[in-house]
């Protein structure tokens, strides 16, 4: 394939706002997890007032008390992640005692599915801390987060994500160790659950395979991607978090030959990018990450010099009028990729391309 072209000038921006919005979302509902969490505990309901302003001191005899224990209440661990909410300092003093994080996890894998929730809850803010906090969690409990996206608990699934999102975020190393268990090819299941089902985790299976294509790239490995081309067509437009495709793929690097890339993943692709520009408007920031990304990814697909898998456009006139379209935008980065999809359709030799090229056109 031909070498890809320079990173968009607006990728730092983007990233930035997926971030952002990601962080808004998992704040948003956490606290709607945690009204139900204190109407389900009437004592701690009777509290709250209390437990608004836990400092290191607190956290040291909470730690204290469930190590000696060797087992962590509903009312220990909803304390403990307000308090690790409440600052970074908070998250390092638990993380640094030795054996705290273990209690976290036996009641995370354990039987009952409340006692669950509640632990996955607290590591999620435990996870907003520093890299070396990440670290620990994805060693000592990312196998068990992994494994409950398989499970039918919405809301234990919903938080794992939450979970993992952090700490792909914050953490290449213990990125690597999550990676290690499929984990992308079970969030692809998720993110590919049809919007008629009622499992509402498209949205953050999403912006956890987001993370892993803007921090992680290096640690996903070949089976993974292959799995990923192989399933790429069951992906729709208008989906949740249907922006993001693009760029997952691109990022991803899995419309290759060797991939298993079919003629029913390739049309997929085709069909996603020509819906995405109906809809265009790159005021937005989700169709510009999808019409960006989207333009790469064709050129790719082009460059695989097969023209059955460029289907509807793999009509010349079809071929012009898009370009034409996408030009007139006058994106400067866009007209580059644009020029190398157009190289890489030329190549292809499937019709004079003295004639494609008389009607284009490329403005200044």
């Amino acid at each position: 394939m031909s070498s890809e072209p320079a990173p968009l000038p607006e990728n730092s921006a983007l990233r930035s706002k997926i971030r952002v919005y990601a962080r808004e979302q998992r704040q948003e509902c956490r606290i709607q997890a945690k009204d139900s969490l204190r109407l389900g505990l009437g004592q701690i309901k009777k509290e709250v007032a209390t437990l608004e302003d836990l400092g290191i001191k607190d956290v040291l005899g909470l730690a204290s008390r469930i190590k000696r224990r060797k087992h962590a209440t509903s009312e220990d661990l909803y304390r403990l992640a307000l308090a690790f909410l409440q600052g970074n300092e908070n998250i390092n003093a638990f993380a640094a005692i030795p054996g705290a994080i273990q209690v976290l996890v036996k009641e995370l894998s354990g039987p009952h599915i409340q006692r669950q929730i509640d632990a996955v809850e607290c590591l999620c803010n435990l996870s907003l801390g520093e890299a070396h906090v990440s670290e620990k969690i994805a060693t000592l409990a990312g196998s068990y987060m992994v494994t409950y996206l398989d499970g039918k608990e919405e809301r234990l699934k919903h938080s794992c994500l939450w979970t993992l999102a952090n700490i792909l975020a914050t953490c290449n190393k213990a990125a690597q160790t999550l990676l290690q268990m499929q984990l992308v090819s079970k969030l692809w299941k998720l993110y590919t659950t049809p919007a008629s089902e009622p499992s509402g985790c498209q949205e953050d299976a999403g912006i956890c395979l987001f993370m892993v294509a803007t921090h992680a790239l290096e640690h996903v490995n070949v089976e993974e991607r292959k799995y990923l081309t192989q399933h790429l067509h069951e992906k729709r437009l208008g989906d949740p978090a249907s922006e993001y495709f693009m760029y997952i793929v691109h990022q991803l690097e899995v419309v290759r030959p060797d991939h298993g890339l079919g003629v029913q993943q390739a049309e997929g692709l085709v069909n996603f990018f020509g819906a995405s520009l109906l809809c265009q408007d790159l005021s937005s920031f989700s169709d510009k990450l999808s019409l960006f990304y989207g333009v790469r990814v064709l050129g790719n697909l082009a460059a695989m010099g097969d023209a059955t898998l460029l289907g509807v456009l793999a009509n010349p006139e079809h071929f012009v009028s898009v370009l034409n379209r996408l030009f007139a935008l006058r994106e400067a980065q866009l007209s580059k990729d644009l020029m190398r999809l157009l190289r890489n359709f030329l190549e292809l030799n499937i019709c004079d391309s003295n004639l494609v090229l008389d009607r284009l056109e490329i403005y200044a």
